[in-house]
């Protein structure tokens, strides 16, 4: 007759102090699996790393953020929904993030065609979404980018142009990065705007930190249209910390115009000296000719009632010299030559 043996599992039991005791099980570091199983094919595996696909979604936190199917199955049913899907990669890629909780982006569809020959394509996409970047992010991040037209990749640009009237540039997502809609690029952009036309903004760590503000109060906004009173207050606290390193707080942007503030006798002295009014350029000293005609009408015709010889008026002479007309000289004719002249009409007879 089988004997059954006691199983060595050591199991702590903790109790409270009310009438129904609850009896919690805790296993020891030694009590855990020595081998992890996949559950379509069954295959056990000593490691979870190598073995079984890296997950973001804490649906598989108790499998250490692994997915309970290893990678050959991985790659049969990714041949499976391909084939399905009429040999569309990037349907089957979609519908394994949907089954198993993954972050889809059309971005990582890009990244992962660039394969090698040895690699498969899902599994290049997963190790892709694990990313430092995207931690954190599910498919139901997909969901909510979907849900609020998020442009998370240039292939979404093309296809929010046709759907929104808000024009969203290459520059801007350049600027702000991907994840926003067209209307948060929108406020970002005239945030930024604004910024600009009120304080000086120089050097780009000043531009860093100015543009860190657009988008904490576009969370601002956000946190408290969704009635999380908790993360506004937070954001408020990071937002007023963000101004003090940008120097941009009430007090600060005070004190530092009273700085600049001088007495009038020091700014014209400092104009005078540092940046003095240039002589203007020949052709634009007297372009009307004002200075020329009082110096000439004026001055000149002054000194000339005066009979001061100068040169002012020497001008007033030559230039009165274009004007006047002189009587020319003519020669003595004989008298009885003139009345002949006039009485005959000419001389000729």
């Amino acid at each position: 007759m089988a004997t059954t043996q006691k199983s060595n599992r050591r199991i702590k039991t903790t109790s409270s102090s009310k009438e129904t005791q609850l009896k919690k099980t805790v296993f020891e570091k030694e009590d855990e699996p020595n081998f992890y199983k996949c559950s379509s094919c069954g295959t056990p595996y000593e490691k979870l790393d190598d073995n079984f696909p890296a997950s973001q979604s804490e649906l598989y936190a108790g499998l250490n953020y692994h997915l309970p199917i290893c990678k050959k199955c991985m790659d049969t049913l990714f041949e499976h929904y391909t084939n399905a899907y009429g040999g569309n990669e990037d349907d089957a890629i979609r519908r394994i993030c949907e089954l198993y909780d993954m972050y889809y982006n059309a971005s990582l569809l890009s990244a992962s065609r660039k394969i090698t020959k040895n690699r498969s394509r899902i599994h290049t996409y997963i190790s892709r979404a694990n990313l430092t970047q995207y931690k954190g992010k599910t498919y139901d991040s997909t969901l909510d980018e979907e849900r609020n037209n998020a442009i998370t990749s240039l292939e979404d640009l093309d296809e929010i142009k046709e759907k929104s009237d808000i024009n969203v540039t290459k520059n801007s997502i350049k600027i702000w990065g991907f994840g926003f809609s067209p209307e948060d690029y929108e406020f970002l952009n005239n945030q930024f705007s604004d910024w600009r036309s009120k304080v000086v903004i120089e050097g780009k760590a000043k531009e860093s930190l100015v543009r860190e503000l657009c988008m904490l109060k576009l969370q601002q906004n956000k946190a408290l249209l969704g009635g999380k009173i908790d993360l506004y207050t937070k954001l408020t606290e990071t937002y007023q910390k963000t101004l003090d390193r940008a120097s941009l707080t009430p007090k600060i942007e005070e004190a530092a115009d009273k700085a600049g503030e001088l007495p009038m006798g020091m700014m014209i002295d400092r104009f005078e000296n540092e940046n003095p009014i240039p002589e203007p350029m020949e052709e634009w000293k007297d372009v009307d000719g004002i200075i020329h005609m009082f110096i000439i009408y004026f001055l000149g015709h002054l000194c000339k009632m005066l009979n001061i010889k100068n040169k002012y008026s020497k001008m007033y002479e030559d230039e009165m010299a274009k004007y006047r007309v002189e009587i020319p000289e003519l020669e003595e004719a004989n008298d009885e030559e003139v009345f002949d002249f006039l009485v005959n009409g000419s001389g000729d007879g």
